[in-house]
């Protein structure tokens, strides 16, 4: 009874989820819960799409690490991605282990990047929409999980890739158009720069910088910087 409580709770918090916000705050608290460093909501690609920057809908991956997985062209050949396209089995996974095959250099390049940033073991739950769409949600970091642990994240992914499908089809963005320096403080912002250093970087003044990126969270409907860079990351409104 204690775990069909904790599904049912589950459930009941998934189906609550208005905004893409509320999710990634729900996804960084639970990566943390369970002594994890990173998560990743993400659509699987199609032959046309090789970058991971492309695919995610929702993460807290570092910029700097996403900018260096699709320079060095990680996601062509990935062994991840190949298992997920051939089974809907979720699967743990060892950043060495899993990449022990993989030629062209690749291999010492994603292990070492991986374990840079926390993030040598984990697992992934290949996941869909009522209409198809195949997705994936992965949670990363130093250790991997039990089987009553992968059932119930498997669950967690099921719910929350569902509920990601109807909030983006019930959205309705009128294009909004953002001045250049709005686009700029939006972009360092995410790049975890503080108003002081986007102003020297910009030869702004900090005040000016705090007003640009006060005007870019009300026309994305924010409240905070934080609220503000997801969603335009998510619009792709911005790159980082």
């Amino acid at each position: 009874m204690k775990l069909e409580a904790e599904f049912n709770r589950i459930e009941e918090v998934a189906a609550a989820f208005n905004t893409h916000y509320e999710v990634f705050k729900y996804m960084k608290g639970l990566t943390q819960d369970l002594g994890m460093n990173a998560f990743l909501l993400m659509t699987l690609p199609t032959v046309d799409s090789v970058e991971i920057g492309a695919t995610k809908i929702i993460t807290n991956w570092p910029a700097e690490m996403v900018d260096y997985y699709d320079a060095h062209n990680l996601m062509i050949d990935s062994p991840v991605i190949r298992r997920m396209l051939r089974s809907t089995s979720p699967f743990n996974y060892d950043v060495e282990a899993i990449n022990t095959d993989r030629g062209g250099g690749k291999k010492s390049t994603v292990i070492e990047l991986f374990k840079r940033y926390g993030m040598e073991k984990g697992a992934y739950f290949p996941v869909h929409d009522a209409a198809g769409g195949r997705g994936a949600m992965s949670v990363s970091g130093p250790r991997n999980f039990s089987m009553i642990e992968m059932a119930k994240l498997l669950f967690i992914a099921t719910l929350i890739y569902d509920r990601l499908s109807q909030l983006t089809l019930n959205e309705n963005h009128k294009p909004i158009a953002f001045t250049s320096s709005e686009l700029d403080c939006l972009r360092l912002t995410a790049g975890g720069r503080k108003s002081a250093e986007i102003a020297k970087l910009l030869d702004l003044t900090e005040n000016a910088v705090n007003n640009h990126i006060g005007s870019a969270i009300k026309k994305l409907g924010c409240a905070t910087r934080t609220q503000a860079v997801v969603s335009a990351l998510r619009l792709n409104v911005i790159r980082v």
